[in-house]
């Protein structure tokens, strides 16, 4: 197996946070969080919530089969693995065999799910970027523990003394699912072992070693350039191109396969509508100054000039913001999806352009979740960048398959969580209907939180959520329902539009889950 790895970050050389700073993630959503120095005395057990002990240590066998699956992402984009899992089959359902067609029965049919976007708190790849993984990691072990516990808020509007947060009642999960491929990379391995040294049994799958092996599996044995096209934060950790190299080597395959990746600074952001890479209805196309997306002037993700052509950037509506003339910009910020997929796959291919030897491109992993809502933006502009002339040469045409294959992790992500349930006999049977399907959550920034400092649209600034220290994950921001008073009216859209099963859910449980909500208050 020849395999060189371009850009590739060790691993081990990854700061990781005190494991006491772990142990502090309990409940939903942070009440309280005790001090490191307070944490540092406590032994796991003491320090793992008593409730989240008690639903685990007495949870028999079919209980265990009958709690919902847990899913949770940075934002909305783990809905598309969601939307996956619901409609996967893969398997023979009464062997729990994979069959290359399945047996016509959606594999997760009797499944519930529970749902956490960390809106508040999203985008997770620019921690990793501003030196805060550690933050990070104690988020992402958040995310977990909000899963497996059973509390959760409901927002209401309460007319003169403004927003409530009236806790609730949820279930607690069998199994976590990171749908995020950069909590994946720097958050797997400390929720695993939070849980293991906690004595809990939970299994929990994520997404990159999907993906690594669906791009593998692509090449069919093939010489072939992989790009991995994931958050900033992701190609920090090393991750996919580590991943990449074991799934290869242990394939036996002696193919060459080399990897190059394209950290997608900002698309995440602008896909959830985050208004520090995109602003969605500007008065005119000026450059402002809160912009924190690629741009001319930015240090490290720079709008080249003399590529503008190539770029082709679609300039109609104010996608593209600019200082001084359209023709000569002294500036030119990103305001639309799909100028940030035309920017970043060009600065994808000018590294065939760099290094001349690398073999023709035949997958890219989508390597964060946000992007399947957009699979049909990269598949264009692929095509387009293909057909790109300068002159007489097609300069991009060389290093590209006849076919390059677009590798959603999702489905291999469903496969995964279907053997992990299977083996541990912990899959749902048949003809147990769960009461509702699906629950779908979403944190929000507390509006009377204290110096907590907020944005025109309610949400944290750039500033206040990058300049987090660890430790410091605290009560100023609750998990709520997913619904129209929690997201923009173009997100409902995007999940109506590309997660119609999940949109389904969403629809059918909304008055089972208020009914739920009014009956939980009054116990």
């Amino acid at each position: 197996m020849n395999l060189d790895v371009q850009k590739s970050v060790d691993l081990s050389a990854i700061i990781k946070k005190p494991y006491c700073l772990l142990l502090a993630m309990v409940g939903l959503a942070i009440t309280s969080v005790a001090t490191a120095q307070d944490v540092a005395e406590q032994t796991v057990n003491s320090a793992v919530s008593d409730d989240i002990k008690r639903i685990y240590g007495a949870a028999d066998a079919p209980n265990i089969q009958n709690m919902p699956i847990g899913v949770f992402d940075s934002g909305t984009g783990g809905l598309t693995v969601l939307e996956k899992i619901l409609t996967i089959d893969a398997f023979e359902n009464q062997t729990n065999q994979l069959t290359p067609s399945g047996d016509g029965k959606p594999d997760f049919a009797n499944e519930s799910f529970i749902f956490l976007a960390d809106q508040a708190n999203m985008p997770y790849g620019n921690y990793p970027v501003v030196g805060k993984e550690e933050f990070l990691e104690e988020l992402i072990v958040k995310d977990a523990w909000f899963l497996m516990g059973q509390k959760r808020f409901r927002l209401d509007d309460s007319g003169e003394s403004g927003e409530r947060y009236t806790e609730v009642k949820k279930a607690s999960v069998k199994a976590i699912v990171i749908a995020c491929n950069t909590a994946t990379a720097y958050g797997q391995d400390d929720i695993e072992k939070v849980i293991d040294d906690a004595g809990l049994d939970v299994k929990v799958v994520g997404v990159i070693d999907a993906g690594a092996k669906g791009a593998v599996e692509s090449l069919k044995g093939e010489d072939g350039t992989i790009g991995v096209v994931p958050t900033r934060g992701t190609v920090l950790s090393g991750a996919y191109p580590i991943a990449i190299r074991r799934i290869a080597d242990s394939s036996g395959q002696a193919q060459r396969i080399e990897v190059i990746q394209q950290g997608a600074f900002g698309l995440a952001g602008a896909i959830d509508g985050a208004a520090e890479f995109i602003l969605p209805d500007p008065k005119n196309n000026n450059a402002r100054n809160d912009y924190r997306g690629p741009s001319m002037t930015h240090p490290e993700v720079t709008i080249r000039q003399d590529i503008l052509n190539r770029y082709d950037f679609d300039f109609r509506g104010n996608r593209m913001l600019y200082r001084d003339s359209q023709q000569k910009p002294s500036e030119l910020q990103l305001n639309s999806v799909d100028n940030y997929i035309a920017f970043h796959l060009v600065s994808l291919m000018e590294q065939f352009r760099t290094d001349e030897s690398l073999p023709p491109l035949r997958a890219i992993i989508l390597g964060c979740t946000h992007f399947p809502f957009y699979k049909d933006v990269f598949d264009k502009e692929l095509e387009r960048l293909r057909n790109y002339q300068e002159g007489d040469e097609f300069i991009y045409r060389k290093h590209m398959a006849k076919k390059i294959e677009l590798i959603d992790p999702a489905y291999f992500t469903a496969r995964e969580l279907y053997q992990s349930l299977a083996a541990d006999a912990r899959v749902r049977p048949i003809g147990n209907t769960p009461r509702t399907r699906g629950e779908f959550c979403i944190t929000v920034a507390c509006q009377d939180g204290k110096d907590v400092q907020l944005n025109a649209s309610g949400d944290f600034t750039y500033e206040f959520k990058y300049g987090r220290n660890p430790g410091k994950v605290t009560s100023n921001f609750r998990a709520v329902s997913l619904d129209a008073r929690t997201v923009d009216e173009s997100v409902l859209q995007r999940l109506q539009k590309h997660v119609p099963n999940v949109w389904t859910l969403m629809k059918k449980d909304a008055h089972q889950r208020t009914i739920s909500d009014e009956s939980d208050t009054k116990e």
